[in-house]
């Protein structure tokens, strides 16, 4: 099933029917949400569903990507996780259990043929159900590994978040909050622009296609799910931005860049305290997104959240690793792009 427009809902007859796929939402992300799939893949997001019952119990959305001659099954750019969502309804712990990991081992075997498949999984989902996929994963012969991120709960109260802070990370905010303006950038070409200029500053090249990235950022607008902080210096000039997203409960720390002679973090740390005090306002948990260097430990180590597992999944076959190999043997940044 391809999303494009309000298709997803075009084999719904009856008004009781669209209720009821509707309620299907409740265990799920704002990463699985159609509107967010369509924007955030030009309308090439694809999912395979089960049902149950005459009714859809199982989606897993994915996109098509080409690899050479290759077909990869990937997440659309910008969203962080996706993997299978199940409705498994009412009963006993273990009964709820087993219908998941059957209603996933189904979902996985009606994917298309492919050479790649990698996720990222949301634990959140069904209760912290959706921990156990990596189980029917495992079974179909995919590599099964841990991705590991920070979460607080800006549920709690402001002071209770302050005091949660380093201490040295309060001075460095508090020095900020005089240096920099925090406030809201409309325009997505301002963003993309200037998180690309500062790589190219810096002598890097950008891991991230913006292609979609504006559709993404004014569905979100529209919505009131997501909106673009800046951290503007005395002259208008940004010193830092970044991009959050929200929904189903919690706010996601999506992208962030810095100017490249702003020397400190304190523009950067300026900006993720303004997203925790809009996470309280809204009642949200904060995702601090993937740790991906010991740098990034460190630096969000000192906010005070809670480290949490993601389980990423893939599966490649050996052709399509023979020559991942051979790139990364020959062309190793390359090679980051390629996987």
């Amino acid at each position: 099933m391809r999303f494009t427009g309000n298709t997803l809902y075009s084999r719904l007859e009856t008004v009781a029917d669209v209720h009821i796929y509707r309620m299907f939402f409740v265990h799920t992300s704002l990463f699985h949400e159609p509107w967010w799939l369509s924007a955030a893949s030009g309308d090439r997001a694809e999912e395979v569903v089960v049902e149950s019952g005459g009714r859809i119990v199982g989606r897993l959305p994915y996109v098509t990507v080409a690899k050479g001659p290759f077909r990869a099954l990937r997440m659309p750019p910008f969203t962080h996780m996706l993997g299978p969502v199940v409705e498994v309804g009412e009963g006993k712990p273990q009964t709820r259990l087993n219908k998941r990991l059957s209603f996933v081992r189904a979902l996985i075997d009606k994917l298309p043929p492919h050479a790649y498949f990698h996720q990222h999984l949301d634990p959140r989902l069904d209760d912290g159900l959706a921990v156990a996929d990596g189980l029917a994963f495992q079974e179909r012969a995919f590599q099964v590994s841990s991705q590991y991120t920070f979460e607080i709960d800006c549920r709690r109260s402001l002071q209770d978040l302050r005091d949660g802070l380093y201490l040295k990370t309060r001075q460095h905010i508090r020095k900020a909050d005089q240096e920099y303006h925090v406030r809201p950038v409309a325009s997505s070409t301002l963003f993309i622009d200037f998180y690309n200029c500062n790589l190219r500053l810096m002598g890097r090249k950008s891991l991230v296609d913006f292609s979609f990235f504006p559709a993404v950022h004014a569905e979100c607008a529209r919505r009131n799910f997501g909106e673009i902080l800046g951290a503007f210096d005395s002259s208008g000039a940004p010193a830092a931005m970044t991009y959050l997203v929200w929904g189903h409960g919690v706010m996601y720390y999506l992208l962030s860049t810095r100017r490249v002679d702003t020397h400190d973090h304190g523009a950067v740390s300026l900006l993720l305290w303004s997203a925790i005090e809009r996470a309280h306002d809204a009642g949200l948990v904060l995702d601090l997104d993937g740790v991906y260097s010991a740098g990034t430990v460190r630096f969000l180590t000192n906010f005070g959240g809670s480290i949490k597992t993601r389980l990423v999944v893939r599966r490649a076959s050996t052709a399509y690793r023979a020559l991942q190999s051979l790139k990364q043997l020959y062309s190793p940044h390359e090679s980051r792009n390629f996987t």
